[in-house]
């Protein structure tokens, strides 16, 4: 059972891998052009395991997407789309219904199938069917002794439906190593693989990531500090997948609230007596999608504004809004706003509220712009100048070398922590990954029915916290045998937070909490207690809920005093 166990957990990482190089591929346009492009539906295929293997599911409709997409000639038509009909269809699958199903939904081709594993015994069915009936059906079978046998074998199906069924002329695919050889592959992905990266105008590009940069060499020293349980609190669970939370005196009466979200609802909450009370809660309404709290009092009135930044549900537009409390409850005094919010903590300056618009193929369109208040209304100033790829989440401002010129920190696309100079040149890229958020937003493009995900950055806190001088970085880090690194699903096992201080040549962690089930949403820095002491308090997603489970989040508390002696 141990070595099945085993293999599993490989087997996943191997997804990891293929997916990773199948996304790159396809980002260099690969595949020959054609007048009009083939619509090829994709079938999950039906799963026969004697244990848990839902992530195949998932992972073979993605790695067929990325194979078989070709830039002109091969669109995979969406997923809704794809399982809007498969609701109406009766089971069990067979040419018939594939050419019925495809007739629906205006494609040439239907790829459906079955994959069965019991033991290390693994076999692979497939059918490719011509909806008009012009070609014969491509059949597919194939058999293994090993459950690593899997991806070489999707692998080699896609490629003979591109040869048969499309005469495209195929590249080399990657030869995935087995077992043991992918240990390094979580710490450091960036040295085997081609990643995507997006420059701030939102455009796309494959290229490869350099192992290193020269200039500065990642510090290692000895292990971080971990915070107590005596520095440590932990709220009533909430029914509510917690996507943000933030810090602010809400009411003007001097003490902090805590303002959390969940996918509509905004609720504001004050911990009295060791457990939270709710000030304010709102379910919000059905067509929004929320993706954001920040909290800061920018019209200075003593009363710190909420500002939530919210998707439409047709992902297509921003439709954020700002609520401001009344002295009975909070009211919006701003709405429909077409711009994302986010506030920074910027040293000597204090909050910073920035802004930035999109389009509907474009995440984010040029230019992050911080906001005044004047003439009774949120006024955009210049753009900041920051690094390219830099948008409005994860990122922040500070001397942090102690040597007088303002640094730009900020999370790349693998969630690494880089270092910018003023020029927005790159000093310092993390081998390891930290971060990692399960919100999202979408982007389309023409000619492609599903819409690309783009996961959005946790924030970065920088303060100084043990009173030296210097300023330390505080960040999230999740991870999990999935992780980030598939295209359109993340899953994250476990978080901690952890405390970064810059000791040359490099960062180091200095502390980092306990590691908590599940992961970490979002997070803050703030008195949360009202105890005239700051402490780190993070949204803690324990369980994501099923169709017959609620989601459970609570917050965790951390106080900062706690790792005193780890921070000298």
């Amino acid at each position: 059972m141990e070595e099945l166990e085993l293999k599993t957990k490989v087997l996943k990482r191997m997804f990891v891998i293929v997916l990773l190089f199948s996304s790159a591929l396809l980002a260099a346009g690969i595949g020959a052009m054609a007048d009009e492009p083939s619509r090829v539906v994709i079938v999950p295929f039906k799963m026969n395991t004697d244990r848990d293997l839902s992530f195949l599911k998932e992972g073979i409709v993605d790695m067929l997407t990325s194979r078989l997409s070709l830039d002109d000639e091969v669109i995979v038509v969406g997923r809704e789309d794809t399982d809007s009909v498969l609701k109406e269809v009766s089971m069990p699958f067979n040419e018939k219904i594939a050419r019925a199903v495809g007739t629906r939904l205006q494609a040439d081709y239907v790829l459906f199938g079955s994959l069965t594993i019991l033991g290390n015994s693994v076999s692979l069915d497939g059918k490719m069917v011509d909806v008009h009936q012009k070609r014969p059906t491509l059949n597919f079978f194939k058999q293994g002794k090993e459950i690593d046998d899997v991806i070489p074998q999707i692998g080699l199906f896609a490629t003979e439906i591109k040869e048969k069924v499309f005469g495209s002329p195929v590249a080399a695919g990657p030869q995935v190593p087995k077992g043991p050889e992918h240990r390094d592959v979580y710490a450091h992905p960036e040295t085997l693989l081609a990643v995507e990266s997006i420059d701030q105008e939102g455009a796309s590009s494959a290229k490869a990531v350099p192992e290193a940069v020269p200039e500065l060499a990642e510090t290692s020293g000895p292990a971080p500090s971990e915070i107590t349980s005596a520095g440590f609190w932990k709220s009533q669970d909430f029914k509510v997948i917690m996507k943000g939370i933030a810090l602010g005196d809400i009411d003007g009466d001097s003490k902090t609230e805590v303002v959390f979200i969940g996918d509509r609802r905004v609720c504001v909450h004050r911990l009295e007596n060791q457990r939270l009370v709710k000030i304010w809660e709102d379910d919000g309404k059905r067509h929004r999608s929320l993706i954001g709290v920040d909290v800061a009092d920018v019209n200075g009135n003593g009363r710190a504004e909420i500002f939530v930044t919210s998707v439409h549900t047709s992902g297509e537009r921003l439709n954020s809004y700002v609520l401001e409390w009344d002295g009975h409850g909070l009211e919006p005094i701003s709405q429909g706003d077409s711009w994302y919010y986010r506030v920074i903590e910027v040293p000597d300056l204090g909050r910073v509220l920035l802004g930035q618009k999109r389009s509907m193929d474009r995440p984010f369109l040029p230019g992050v712009y911080p906001f005044t208040w004047r003439n009774g209304e949120y006024a955009p100033e210049g753009a900041l100048t920051l690094p390219k790829g830099v948008n409005i989440f994860g990122f922040s401002l500070c001397d942090l070398m102690n040597n007088g010129q303002q640094m730009t920190i900020a999370f790349d696309r693998g969630d690494h922590v880089c270092i910018f100079n003023p020029s927005g040149q790159q000093e310092w890229k993390s081998g390891k990954c930290y971060g990692g958020s399960m919100n999202y937003v979408e982007s389309w493009s023409k000619n492609v029915d599903t819409p690309r995900r783009h996961y959005l950055s946790q924030r970065i806190y920088i303060r100084d916290l043990d009173g030296d001088g210097k300023q330390d970085i505080v960040v999230p880090s999740n991870k999990g045998s999935l992780g980030r690194l598939f295209a359109r699903l993340r899953w994250f096992s476990s978080g901690h937070m952890a405390c970064l201080s810059w000791k040359a040549p490099g960062l180091a962690a200095i502390w980092q909490t306990p590691e908590l089930s599940g992961y970490i949403s979002d997070y803050a820095i703030g008195d949360f207690d009202n105890d005239g002491r700051d402490e780190v308090v993070a949204a803690h997603v324990a369980k994501r809920g099923t169709i017959i489970s609620s989601a459970m989040s609570s917050i965790i508390g951390y106080e900062l005093t706690q790792p005193s002696q780890a921070l000298k």
